[in-house]
């Protein structure tokens, strides 16, 4: 009983890890693009005061709204659809 009971913590443990390493990869990806948009954002708009102020805005409810929603539970994040996003 001491070792199947092993075996299966182990398998539990492993999987769990496997999706919280997941769920990291996939922040840090989310990170680096926004990072890049907001780089091609500041290339793009240069010169045009009007579409800056905007952009920079949009840019900002997108990193409150998407990126900072990790106060969730992961378990949850990883379980939902995307239509529950």
């Amino acid at each position: 009983v001491g070792l199947l009971y092993s075996l299966l913590v182990g398998q539990t443990y492993g999987f769990v890890y496997s999706q919280q390493e997941a769920l990291y990869y996939a922040l840090y990806n989310e990170v680096t693009e926004a990072k890049s948009l907001l780089e091609q954002i500041s290339l793009v708009s240069r010169g045009r005061s009007i579409l800056y102020p905007r952009l920079l805005k949009d840019m900002s409810n997108y990193v409150r709204q998407d990126l900072c929603s990790l106060r969730k539970d992961p378990a949850i994040l990883l379980s939902a659809r995307p239509v529950d996003d």
